[in-house]
């Protein structure tokens, strides 16, 4: 591994000293949060690893086609492992309810892509030149010697392409392109994983997309877009909050829209938001600002109700990150 730079060496050469290991991502988990977690899993049971995947939020309908999704739990083992990797977590806030625990655990790894400095744990290995980090679990597979198995692939590529807004962001690379190249050759199917994620809607889930639609607005000349959802049209839908996967782009495809926000009412009153931009537009640090995280054009954060003062806060910093523009 003289060619692996030392970070990913590092990692590569203190994992195979566990029998087990944690593996944990961030709540409201996305493509390059399950596709990372479970090419990990699989990847190192592998290789002889017993792997746990955890999160604290359940799967959404759209990753459930991902191999071992079945197996993500929302609990810890009872015994948890001495060793636990956090993919994709932009802090340890992040992992939710498994916070405390992680900060308890022996040895923490921390393998996220976010550009911010909230990396935690003993091992931090952050890259925000990766397009995803499914490109870095990718990287780290490589050097630690784990042949790609189709599900393998199927994962990692999964990551990729959802976290590089189907290879249009501005984040897909030569690298990243690259990486998925061989990923198919190894046995994952572009055309299946499409449809999955993008072509598989349930049928509330596009009444829900017909209900966000119905009242979508705009701001600041049209430059923003938005909508919201509540409790009440989660109901009429016949829907859940984890079938809002996908709403945003379509706001954010708009004309002349350079931001979208989607505001989701939950249960208890708070509001999650989704952002997306085009361009330099940063709505990841439009999201820190409000406790949550992401990239330039794709980020979301949980913030207080009631949902029209959420709005007011929420529009009034992306009209401020336009001016910065």
């Amino acid at each position: 591994m003289n060619h692996v730079p030392q970070k990913i060496r590092r990692i590569a050469e203190l994992i195979p000293r566990h029998k087990t290991c944690l593996l944990l991502t961030h709540v409201s988990p996305d493509g390059d949060a399950l596709g990372s977690l479970l090419g990990l899993t699989l990847g190192l049971e592998a290789i002889g690893i017993r792997s746990f995947p955890v999160c604290a939020d359940p799967v959404p309908p759209t990753y459930r086609f991902l191999p071992g999704a079945n197996r993500v739990s929302a609990e810890l083992p009872s015994q948890p492992p001495m060793l636990a990797v956090a993919v994709d977590a932009d802090g340890i806030a992040r992992v939710g309810k498994f916070g405390p625990d992680l900060e308890r655990a022996c040895t923490v790894i921390d393998i996220d892509h976010h550009a911010t400095e909230k990396a935690f744990g003993e091992v931090r290995w952050v890259d925000p030149r990766a397009a995803a980090t499914g490109e870095m679990i990718f990287r780290l597979l490589h050097a630690m010697r784990v042949p790609l198995s189709p599900d393998i692939a199927t994962c990692i590529y999964t990551a990729i392409l959802t976290d590089t807004g189907r290879f249009c962001y501005s984040n897909t690379s030569p690298r990243a392109l690259s990486i998925s190249a061989r990923l198919v050759r190894a046995g994952a199917s572009p055309p299946r994983i499409y449809r999955e994620l993008y072509e598989s809607k349930s049928f509330s889930a596009s009444r829900l997309l017909g209900l966000a639609l119905g009242r979508v607005n705009q701001v600041a000349d049209g430059r923003i877009t938005f909508s919201t959802l509540t409790q009440e049209d989660f109901r009429s839908a016949g829907s859940t909050a984890d079938e809002t996967e996908g709403i945003i782009d379509h706001l954010r495809a708009v004309r002349h829209a350079q931001a979208a926000a989607l505001f989701v009412e939950l249960p208890d009153g708070a509001i999650r938001v989704s952002l997306r931009s085009q361009g330099k537009t940063d709505v990841g640090d439009v999201a820190l600002r409000f406790g949550g995280g992401g990239h330039v054009n794709a980020a979301g954060c949980t913030v207080s109700g009631p949902m029209r003062e959420a709005q007011e806060r929420i529009l009034a910093a992306l009209i401020d990150a336009l001016a910065q523009e």
